[in-house]
């Protein structure tokens, strides 16, 4: 099934001109920053919009700190990123802790309706292809695989 993500489809957006850069030193090395962690809702948006530029495809993690199946997954999650250590990258990697500071639901959370997590959701021009809860690292390169140019050597590290 095919949904528009964002109801942001504002014009004139521009990315976030503060954000790392990502050095080039050892293509082996999976740098766990290069899984970008966003916040707010308008954040997401601003990231799906630049994305939409590219044709990049946009995978999102969403977890909760105190889930151990989270916690299971996370470093095989940040392993996938070799390729995407910048936004040019053919798949971005994000995630979104759905609970915010004060231990409620995340504005994103609520408004996506999650309720399950781990859970993985895949987006290409800003529309979601498909979305799963899973503490499966395969299942995870199978989804990206399914939607993206990438050969299973240049995701895995």
């Amino acid at each position: 099934m095919r949904r528009t993500l964002c109801p942001c489809s504002r014009t004139g957006v521009v990315a976030d001109e503060h954000q790392e850069d990502f050095p080039d030193e050892d293509e082996d090395l999976c740098p766990v920053d290069c899984v970008r962690e966003f916040t707010t809702d308008e954040e997401f948006c601003r990231i799906l919009d630049k994305a939409k530029g590219t044709g990049s495809l946009v995978v999102v993690d969403f977890y909760r700190t105190s889930c151990g199946s989270c916690k299971y997954i996370e470093q095989g999650f940040a392993k996938l990123c070799k390729k995407a250590g910048d936004d040019e990258a053919p798949v971005i990697f994000l995630k979104h802790n759905v609970m915010d500071e004060y231990d409620e639901q995340s504005e994103v959370a609520e408004r996506l309706r999650i309720r399950a997590v781990p859970l993985f959701q895949f987006y290409k021009d800003g529309v979601l292809l498909e979305a799963f809860p899973t503490r499966d690292k395969e299942k995870i390169v199978a989804a990206i695989l399914k939607y993206s140019s990438l050969e299973r050597q240049d995701i895995l590290c």
